[in-house]
Formats: structure tokens, C-alpha cells, sequence
């Protein structure tokens, strides 16, 4: 293939037909033009601001202003002028099943925005669909196709040499109070690290390979794609190697098959000679180190990886459900609703309802995944059938149109690069989108390049414009400038909704901030009620929710001889009642969230000790509509049966935790509340005898051997205690409670230097644990564990309510396997 030479000419104020663009549409390509270089680098220095919201609302802005100066350049030239292809209205069929769907969802609000205009949204969709209709309607030239590709590369390097000086320098340089460890990046999640340094890695190739350059544009051409390719080495993100794999042979085929077609057709067309025919196999060297490179990672791109990691210090697992946990979801909502699906965004309610037996045995078993295994095909729970076959249609479409394009004779070789490196790009990030679940950046760039594309087949003449007037026909023209302007005012409504939800989600995140940072219940509650009053969300009443049970639960235990009891008693009235209504606007806004009830039960569950009227009753209410919602989580089993032993019913307090740990057999707080109760009951022995059997039934249990160690620790058996917690820890070396409780048992049969031994490990797990430290403190001094203890630390672990170290659960095989080579985990 013949390499062209590029100039950009000063022609970006002349549309594609040759008439002057207007300001309104210059504005509108200046903001969109801003997209590709704002949205990778764009984020605010602080705790306080939701980094992924901020992205979002600074698109929003872009996008939505941009609109609003296409809709006013509409009504003053009174036509409409866009490109007649099949792709933008496939795109518009898929954005109106989206909208559609969230009309029918019964939680209208949450399908539109989420809690924060959340990806996967009808209104996010919305704005992703108007950046990719605006995008090839302001970008008319070739120049200004040119200069989006220019504005990227400008993002691309600057966002390579901060993470560049990151790597060498260490998590604490450039840290900005965000970016807190190795793996903290501009773009979200470390894999999107990775998929963005895919699309320098295409881009690059493709500029190099289709078009001559200046020596400094083809330095800084080489340059982005060594960059890329060893930020590749670094994420080692395995679904971008294979889908560069497939392209640069792809591309290597290409290359050399149009080299020799156009050579061919040189010669015959030349009165010189004709030279041999092996003169035209130029073999693409660009193409097949990307390619040899790709290979290399495939097959034995774990092992590189793991050295690399281990010397910067990259550690991360990033987990998604598998495409059979994905398939089976949507079987279970399509045969409940299959034209619409589950509703946009609400992928996590299904998730809940029906996610695979299996999950609750891996460290994710408490996660509530918002997204299938990709992107797109999340599509098909929340959408149903009429959204799929619309996604189907618009990336049917799409790969027609695009490979037709890139395989047709295109006289003019600029168009031909336009055409090829903006399909390939979009192309590339679609691949990503149905295989991955990106951040907003990157699926933004998604939409913006398939827009370029857009673009490119116009400015190629394989797509024509399409003019409409307006102003010929009154009846026509009241009907477009009443829809004009119906749109006009809508826009702008959106605009203000989306800002208040953003100020709103600032005052939230300060209120956090303040409660973990500066402890200051009051301080986060204002801010929390100032977020209320910008934006009614359940989230926002949760957390007021558990503001109030922490000041009730330290109203009950404050032994005050100062405060009369009828002070008391109202200061009681008045915070029940604050919970009880915050609890029940939670539930009110959105009945369909499990966590909703859960707060609710917790407000009626702390009442219940005092034997308040009904607190019991409305108590396993709230937490069995929880359960209707989430029946396999084995937490609200816990619930509910902590809310049984608070009410003296330890039957039904056991029999749900033999449900929990039917759902969970190695639950540390279950079993810990299971031998709590046997205590309690006085019959500890045949509880022993009993858990003993159930060992010889089940020798690789971990949680049995746990449980019978608890049980032989409250009956001062601490010999068999160490005997069990030995076995636990042998069957899971990663059991923070067991070595806790092993380390003390060795102490109090005089192996002091064994459990310090416990508790040094401990210590490496637990960094931040104030007990542990405590504790190993004391016995390398020679004290007694709990010496100098001050609560919320006693002398009585095994009484306490929940066990005294945060478990840490150990990772299957394939998720360990992950984290030191591709760190992408599905199942």
C-alpha cells in the first residue's frame, strides 16, 4: 500500500460541503473536540469529589452544551444536516429500548440516573448516544478528524508520564490524596490502564504503518507505541493481547496483500519495466513485533508478569461474573420479563435474586456485582430481548459497514486512513465492551471514535448527507421548532438535574470523609442532610439510618447519673423516631433494594432488648423482605438470627445459623455466634461431642475445626483448643480468627513463643489492627495479652458479638493465579 503524506490545512471553519460552519457548531466542536483529551486526564485532587461521578458530569457538560448549540444553530438555518447511515439509526433504536425499558422498570429514577448517573444508566446511555450523533456532524473535515487523534496522543503521553514517574518513583509520588498505591491510575481500574494503552497501541500502528510522516511525528508515533506496549507488559490485561493479536494479523495481511494489489496496478499503469513479483511482499515490521509481542504474553505472559509486579509492587484482583454465571441471570429474568428485561441498572438486583450457588464459597460472596461478565451484554438482563436485538443490530451494522468500507477501493489514500484507523479503534474498544466492563473513559472514547468513523465514511463518499428543510413547509417548521424547542428546554432541565446530583454527591462524600477521618458524627450528618436536599436518595437515608442506631446504641449504654431518666427517655423517642422515618424513606424510594430493609431491621433490632411493642415483629419483617430479595446471602441469615438470641429464642437462632453456613460453610461469624449460644445454653460438652462427630464427617472443614477450638476455649480446655485451631490453620493458613485463637491458647498452656509466632503473622495481615498489636506487644514483654487493654478491647474475645480480627479470606486457585498474572478474574 502507498504511504500518504499528511498536512493539515486551516479548513476547520468550512464544512464538507464547502459552506462556512457556523458558531454555534464551532462551539459544539471545540467542547467535543475536548472530549478525548479532558476525560482520560480529568479528576479533582480529592477525597471529597466522586472520581468516576466527576468524569461523568464533566462529559455530561460537554456533551449537553454541545447539544444545546446544535439545537440553536438548527432553529436559526432551519435544516436539519446529518450523514444517512444505517449505524446512527440503529444506535437510536438501541438508545430508545433503553429508555423504554427504565419507563417500564418500576424504579423510573433509578434506571434513568442511579445513585450518581451511574454507567449502565438510561441517562447515561442518553449522553453516550448524543456524543456519537454529534460527533460526525461537527466534525466535517478531515483536519478536525486529525485533531481529535492529536488530542488524544497529547492525553495519551501526559497520562503515560505520570504513571511512568509513579512506577519508578513510588505509590507516594504524585499521589495528589487519591492516588494511594501502585495501581491508582487516571482512568478507574487498573485494567482500563491497560485497554487504554490498546488504543495508543492500535492507533499507533495503524498511523505507521498507512501514512508517511515528519521525522518528529514519526519519533513521537514509535514512541507512543513502545509506550504502549510496555504499559501492556506492566497491566498485563490478557483480553487486550488476543484481540492485538487477531489485529496485527489481521493488519499484516492486509498491509501486504494491498501493497501488492496497488503495486501490481503501478507497474501495469507505468511504461517501465515491470519488476518481480517478490519486490511487492513489504512485510509490515511494526505489524509483526506487535504481533510476536502479543503471542509471547499469551502463552507465557504470567510468568513476565509476575516478576514485573513483584518489582513495582502491583497487587490487585479485579473480579466480574463469568459469561455462564451471566447467561444463567438472564435466563432467570427473561422468563420473568423478556421484552424489557430487569430494568437499566438493575443488573444487581438479579445478581442477588439468582446469582450461582458456588459464589458464596470465594472471597466475593458478599459482593454485589453491578455488571455481567462485559459491558454490552449486561444489556440483555436490563433491557430484555427488544434491547438485545437492537444492540445486536447496531454492532451487526457497525461490522458490515466497517469492513466493506476498509476493504473497498478508496481513491483517496487520507480517506483510507481515516476510515481503517478509526473502524480499528472503535472496533477494538467494542471488543473490550462486550469482553470487559470498562469505566466510563473508556466507554465514552467508545462512542466518541464510532462517531469519528462516522465521520471518516463521509468525508470517504461512502455515506452521503442527508439535508431536511424545514422552513418551506409552516406545518413541518411548527412541528420541528415545537420539538426544537421542547428538546431545548428538556436539555437544559437535564443539565441542572445531573448538577445537583453532583453538588449533592460532594456533600455525601464530605460527610464520609468526616466520619472516618475526623470521627465527627455531626459534622457527616450535616453534610449527609444537605445532599438530602438536593437529591432524595436511599443510599443518603441509609447512611442517616445508621447515624441514628449509633447514637441510640450509645444512649442505651451511657450510665450517666447527670441526665434525669425522662431526658433520656425523650432524647431515646426522638432518635427512634428520626431512624425509624429515615429507614422507612429508604425503604419508600426504592422497595426492590434489599439493603433498604436491612437498615430498616437494624432500627427495630436495637430496640428489641428493651422489649419495645411490635420492635421484634416489624424487626424479622424488615430482614425476611431483605431475604425475598437476596435468599442466598448468608449475612441476613446472621441477622436474623442475632435478632432470635436478642430475644431469647435460641432455636430458631441456631437453626438460622445452619441455614448460613448451609449458604457458607466456613462463615467465621456464624460459627462464632453458634458456639456463643452453646455457652450460653450450658452445654458445652455434648456441643463438643457433637461438633467432634461432625469433624471425622468432614476432616477438610476449616470452620468445624474453628468451632470445636471455640467451644474447648470456653471449657478451658486450652490443650484440645490448640489441637483444633492447629487443624483449622493447617486446612486455611490465611484464617485470621483461628491463629488469633490459637495464639492465645498456646499462651495459656505456657508456648509463649509460638503464639507470638501467631500473632506476628497476624500483624503482617492485619497491619492496622490495634489489638493485635496489643496483644504482641505484651508477650514479647512478657505481660499477659491483654495487659493495659482499654475498650473497646477486653480481656474476653470469645464473648464479644463478632469475632476479634476481620477475615480475610483466601482466594481460590484461579483467583491467585490471576493476581500475579492477569489480575482479571470471572466466574
Amino acid at each position: 500500500m502507498q504511504k500518504v503524506s499528511i498536512e493539515l490545512s486551516d479548513s476547520e471553519n468550512v464544512s464538507a460541503s464547502g459552506a462556512p460552519v457556523g458558531f454555534l457548531e464551532n462551539i459544539a466542536y471545540i467542547l467535543l473536540l475536548s472530549v478525548p483529551f479532558l476525560l482520560p486526564l480529568f479528576f479533582i485532587p480529592s477525597i471529597s469529589f466522586p472520581f468516576q461521578f466527576s468524569k461523568m458530569f464533566l462529559l455530561s457538560v460537554l456533551v449537553l452544551v454541545s447539544f444545546i448549540c446544535w439545537i440553536l444553530a438548527r432553529l436559526k438555518d432551519g435544516k436539519f444536516v446529518v450523514p444517512a447511515t444505517a449505524i446512527t439509526v440503529a444506535g437510536a433504536a438501541m438508545f430508545l429500548a433503553t429508555v423504554i425499558s427504565a419507563l417500564f422498570s418500576g424504579t423510573v429514577k433509578w434506571a434513568f440516573v442511579g445513585q450518581i448517573v451511574d454507567l449502565g444508566t438510561a441517562g447515561s446511555v442518553s449522553i453516550l448516544f448524543l456524543l456519537m450523533f454529534l460527533v460526525p456532524i461537527v466534525f466535517r473535515s478531515k483536519d478536525r478528524i486529525f485533531y481529535a487523534y492529536l488530542l488524544f496522543f497529547a492525553s495519551f503521553f501526559l497520562i503515560a508520564a505520570f504513571h511512568i514517574l509513579r512506577l519508578f518513583f513510588g505509590p507516594e509520588f504524585l499521589s495528589l490524596g487519591i492516588f494511594n498505591d501502585p495501581v491508582s491510575n487516571m482512568l478507574g481500574k487498573w485494567n482500563d490502564l491497560g485497554a487504554f494503552f490498546g488504543i495508543g497501541t492500535v492507533l499507533s500502528l495503524i498511523t505507521l504503518e498507512l501514512i508517511s510522516l515528519s521525522k518528529i511525528f514519526k519519533i513521537l508515533s514509535y514512541s507512543a507505541l513502545a509506550v504502549s506496549l510496555f504499559f501492556l507488559v506492566i497491566v498485563n490485561f490478557t483480553p487486550v493481547w488476543y484481540v492485538l493479536a487477531i489485529f496485527s494479523l489481521i493488519f499484516l495481511v492486509y498491509i501486504i496483500s494491498f501493497n501488492r494489489s496497488e503495486s501490481m496496478q503501478s507497474s501495469s499503469e507505468s511504461d517501465a519495466p515491470t519488476t518481480k513479483l517478490s519486490s511487492f511482499r513489504k512485510i509490515p515490521i511494526t505489524s509483526l513485533i506487535v504481533l510476536l509481542a502479543s503471542l509471547v504474553f499469551i502463552l507465557g505472559g504470567n510468568q513476565i508478569s509476575s516478576a514485573i509486579s513483584n518489582k513495582f509492587n502491583i497487587a490487585q484482583i479485579e473480579a466480574r461474573p463469568s459469561w455462564g454465571a451471566t447467561l444463567a441471570i438472564a435466563k432467570n429474568v427473561l422468563a420473568e420479563d423478556p421484552f424489557l428485561g430487569a430494568g437499566p441498572n438493575k443488573f444487581v438486583g438479579k445478581w442477588v435474586l439468582h446469582k450461582p450457588d458456588g459464589i458464596n464459597s470465594t472471597i466475593f460472596w458478599n459482593t454485589d456485582f453491578t455488571f455481567g461478565v462485559g459491558f454490552v451484554p449486561t444489556f440483555l438482563i436490563t433491557t430484555g430481548l427488544l434491547g438485545a436485538i437492537t444492540w445486536v443490530i447496531f454492532l451487526g451494522l457497525f461490522l458490515f459497514v466497517g469492513f466493506r468500507a476498509i476493504l473497498s477501493s478508496i481513491g483517496d489514500k487520507v480517506s483510507r486512513y481515516l476510515v481503517s484507523s478509526s473502524f480499528l479503534v472503535s472496533l477494538f474498544l467494542w471488543i473490550i465492551n462486550v469482553f470487559y466492563i470498562p469505566g466510563l473513559p473508556l466507554v465514552a472514547l467508545t462512542f466518541f471514535f464510532t462517531g469519528l468513523f462516522i465521520a471518516s465514511l463521509y468525508q470517504s463518499n461512502i455515506v452521503k448527507l442527508k439535508v431536511t428543510s424545514f422552513t418551506d413547509d409552516p406545518k413541518k417548521g411548527f412541528v420541528s421548532v415545537l420539538g426544537l424547542i421542547m428538546l431545548l428546554v428538556g436539555t437544559i432541565a437535564v443539565g441542572y438535574f445531573f448538577t445537583e446530583k453532583f453538588i449533592a454527591s460532594v456533600y455525601f462524600q464530605q460527610g464520609i470523609v468526616a466520619f472516618n477521618n475526623e470521627g465527627s458524627i455531626d459534622k457527616a450528618e450535616k453534610y449527609i442532610v444537605k445532599a438530602i436536599t438536593l437529591d432524595n436518595a436511599s443510599l443518603y437515608y441509609r447512611s442517616l439510618t445508621q447515624i441514628d442506631i449509633m447514637r441510640m446504641s450509645a444512649l442505651l449504654s451511657q450510665n450517666s447519673t447527670n441526665i434525669s431518666t425522662d431526658v433520656l427517655r425523650n432524647q431515646f423517642q426522638n432518635l427512634l423516631s428520626a431512624a425509624l422515618n429515615h429507614g422507612q424513606q429508604a425503604v419508600a424510594i426504592d422497595k426492590t433494594d434489599y439493603q433498604n430493609w436491612v437498615s430498616l431491621g437494624q432500627v427495630y433490632e436495637v430496640v428489641v432488648p428493651i422489649k419495645i411493642t411490635n420492635a421484634y415483629e416489624s424487626a424479622v419483617n424488615a430482614y425476611k423482605q431483605a431475604l425475598a430479595l437476596n435468599p442466598k446471602s448468608p449475612s441476613l441469615f446472621l441477622m436474623l438470627a442475632r435478632l432470635e438470641a436478642s430475644n431469647g429464642n435460641n432455636a430458631m437462632a441456631k437453626n438460622y445459623i445452619s441455614q448460613a453456613l448451609q449458604q457458607k460453610n466456613n462463615y467465621t461469624e456464624a460459627i462464632f455466634l453458634l458456639a456463643q449460644i452453646q455457652v450460653a445454653e450450658g452445654n458445652i460438652k455434648d456441643a463438643i461431642s457433637s461438633v467432634e462427630a461432625a469433624s471425622y464427617l468432614a476432616p477438610s472443614d476449616s470452620g468445624i475445626f474453628f468451632q470445636l477450638g471455640l467451644l474447648r476455649y470456653n471449657n478451658k480446655d486450652f490443650k484440645g483448643a490448640v489441637s483444633a485451631f492447629e487443624q483449622a490453620v493447617t486446612l486455611n493458613s490465611a484464617y485470621a480468627n483461628a491463629k488469633y485463637f490459637l495464639g492465645l491458647s498456646y499462651h495459656r498452656i505456657g508456648r509463649v513463643k509460638d503464639a507470638i509466632n501467631q500473632f506476628k503473622d497476624l500483624k503482617i495481615t492485619n497491619p492496622d489492627n490495634k489489638e493485635v498489636e496489643l496483644i504482641l506487644k505484651n508477650l514479647n514483654a512478657g505481660l499477659a495479652p491483654f495487659s493495659n487493654a482499654t475498650p473497646p478491647i477486653d480481656s474476653q474475645p470469645e464473648k464479644r458479638s463478632k469475632p476479634p480480627v476481620p477475615e480475610k479470606e483466601s482466594v481460590k486457585q484461579k483467583s491467585v493465579d490471576s493476581d500475579n498474572g492477569d489480575p482479571d478474574t470471572s466466574f
